[in-house]
């Protein structure tokens, strides 16, 4: 393909404004019409050198049980909006199950790794009867289920790829009235308990698109026309495209690790009602007895459950510091509290100087971050300062906050592991940490104080999910930068050939969980190392000296010789370039930049650690 060149703007736009202008554009845009220009735009736009070269290849496959040319380009933009660049196999129309069950099919030797199906309400296989009994009615949902689960499941083990698969919308139509809400078989009662027995019964490999809960947002009537069913088969209003296609490029984003980190709030006007340095504690509108104050006690509760599921709050605010922090602990009924941010600037800096320094403390790229603040000309400032970072656009009336993030779909997740759970606590511990190395010189002592102790051996099943979405969000410390599913990390656990390591670690402030993550495979004498990666939140500890040396023994009681890695450079990921050197690596060569490395076992030496190991396990 001959390189693209995008000419500047009148107003001297490069490729790289350009395209952060489409994405702020994109963010805000719903009509059909407009949507449709931005994905000319972007299309044109992902093809420039300085665009594409960060873009994540995906192949999705692509079934549906109705007509999907017209959600085919917005897709495709939601997903070049979040950094992925998609291939697409698109299988005929209604040949779903054929499509999953053929084993030397196209699909299947187009080998996706992600397949998006496209269900429909209409086409909703075993309808019940209206008199049906519980019992009919509970035959017949288990019927339904085996017949679009099993399928997947063949084809998930043909193939490895994740299956994202449609809930149902209820029809408009109730052809029992109110008294529907008694019959089982009820077509929306019968939705509504279908539904609930997919989520059950989907193994961890489906991911369930709610168009149910999107549709009762929208309202059915909304969501679902009619007119465009008969006359063109279309599963989803106009009106409603875009949120469906938001939708769908959330969970694929999560599958591949492209969801947002951490959440930066503003505090007067965002998180409370009024301005606590003038109004005082007593003074500022939340908790019950007024509308406002009822409102920004929602947005708070909010937040409280995205923190439990693992997403960062970090407060960036224009406050004194003492009397901000005071409204956590003083308010008696303020939901959030301190312990719930893992970061906590208040001062009269910028907001983009402070985001800049909370990004450096959590060691997290620019664009891991979203600004949720009230205030139009401090939204507008981020924007212009730090474009890697998502502004949230908000309503004027706080009533409205929650459902301007929820509809940004930024923080979707496909799994909960246990460090999602403990993240907060995590990066609070991190700060600790931060707060003892200043006051030890040394590092030696340094890292001995921290009494860190290790588990480490070879990929388990149970840990899979967390090692997935570890390989899929780490950015900086990573060799290569592989994006997988969880059906490849299965495949490891298996081949004779693989070589697969984690490591769990903990120290005197917390438990950071799996943190690492190896796997490369043996070929003769030699192991070729294809992954290493570790999380940002460990850097500095040691953690890859422990690793380098499970490798080393791991290498000699095979009676390998040679141990090869790949450096591949990216824009994010230096903090790794001199891994291998610092390990005694030999380079051997470099071709576009990607380096090789192999060491000599025989004469290599085992690395100085801090770390003690509690648990070892080899690999057989």
């Amino acid at each position: 393909m001959s390189p693209v060149v995008i000419e500047p703007t009148e107003q001297g736009m490069g490729a790289e404004d350009q395209w952060r202008a489409f994405q702020r554009d994109w963010a805000s845009a719903h009509d059909y019409r407009a949507l449709l220009r931005l994905s000319r735009q972007a299309a044109s736009l992902a093809d420039h050198p300085e665009i594409d070269r960060r873009l994540v290849p995906v192949r999705l496959g692509v079934l549906s049980e109705a007509t999907i040319d017209l959600l085919l380009p917005i897709l495709k933009t939601a997903l070049l909006a979040i950094g992925l660049r998609p291939s697409l196999y698109l299988a005929s129309y209604g040949q779903v199950s054929a499509s999953l069950l053929d084993s030397d099919g196209p699909l299947v030797r187009f080998l996706p790794q992600i397949t998006l199906i496209i269900n429909a309400t209409p086409h909703l296989p075993g309808w019940p009867a209206l008199h049906d009994s519980r019992q009919q009615v509970e035959d017949r949902i288990d019927e339904v289920c085996r017949s679009l689960l099993g399928p997947c499941e063949i084809f998930h083990e043909r193939t490895g790829s994740d299956v994202i698969l449609n809930t149902y919308h209820p029809m408009s139509s109730r052809p029992a009235g109110n008294l529907g809400a008694k019959l089982p078989g009820d077509p929306t009662n019968f939705v509504r308990r279908l539904n609930v027995a997919l989520g059950d019964r989907a193994p961890r490999y489906v991911h369930l698109n709610d168009v149910a809960a999107l549709a009762e947002r929208a309202g059915t009537e909304t969501w679902f026309d009619e007119h465009y069913w008969h006359l063109a088969k279309q599963p989803v209003s106009f009106h409603c495209i875009s949120d469906y296609c938001r939708n769908v490029a959330g969970i694929i984003g999560a599958i591949l690790g492209r969801a947002k980190k951490c959440l930066v709030l503003d505090l007067d006007n965002t998180l409370w009602g009024g301005i606590i340095g003038d109004d005082g504690i007593g003074g500022i509108q939340i908790g019950e007895g007024t509308a406002a104050g009822e409102a920004f006690k929602a947005i708070q509760v909010y937040l409280k459950s995205l923190r439990e599921r693992g997403v960062l709050l970090a407060v960036c605010s224009k406050n004194d510091e003492s009397v901000a922090r005071a409204a956590f602990t003083d308010h008696p009924d303020m939901v959030l509290r301190l312990d719930d941010f893992a970061a906590f600037r208040a001062n009269w800096s910028p907001k983009s100087e402070n985001i800049r320094v909370i990004a450096g403390e959590m060691d997290l790229p620019l664009d891991a971050f979203v600004l949720f603040d009230d205030n139009p000309a401090e939204r507008e400032e981020v924007a212009l300062a730090i474009p890697e970072v998502t502004v949230v656009p908000l309503p004027e009336d706080p009533s409205g906050y929650v459902r301007a993030l929820e509809r940004s779909r930024l923080f979707e997740v496909s799994a909960l592991t246990r460090e999602d759970l403990g993240r907060t606590a995590a990066y609070r511990a991190r700060q600790q940490t931060r707060e003892v190395r200043a006051q030890i010189t040394d590092v030696r002592s340094y890292l001995a104080s921290l009494a860190m102790r290790a588990a480490i051996g070879p990929f388990e099943e149970s840990s899979l999910e967390r090692i997935t979405q570890l390989i899929n969000k780490t950015n900086q410390f990573n060799l290569t930068t592989p994006r997988v599913v969880l059906a490849e990390m299965r495949r490891l656990l298996v081949d004779p050939a693989a070589v697969t390591c984690s490591v769990r670690l903990r120290d005197r402030f917390a438990d950071h969980g799996l943190i690492s993550v190896m796997f490369g495979r043996i070929d003769s004498s030699r192991l070729t190392i294809d992954a290493w990666l570790m999380s940002c939140r460990v850097l500095g500890r040691g953690v890859e000296r422990l690793l380098f040396n499970y490798l080393l023994e791991l290498a000699r009681t095979r009676g390998l010789r040679e141990i090869a890695g790949v450096f591949r450079p990216t824009e994010r990921n230096r903090p790794a370039k001199d891994l291998y050197q610092g390990l005694g690596f030999s380079r051997v060569a470099t071709r576009e930049g990607v380096e090789d490395w192999l060491l000599d076992v025989t004469t290599a030496a085992p690395a100085e650690t801090f770390i003690a190991v509690d648990e070892i396990s080899v690999q057989p």
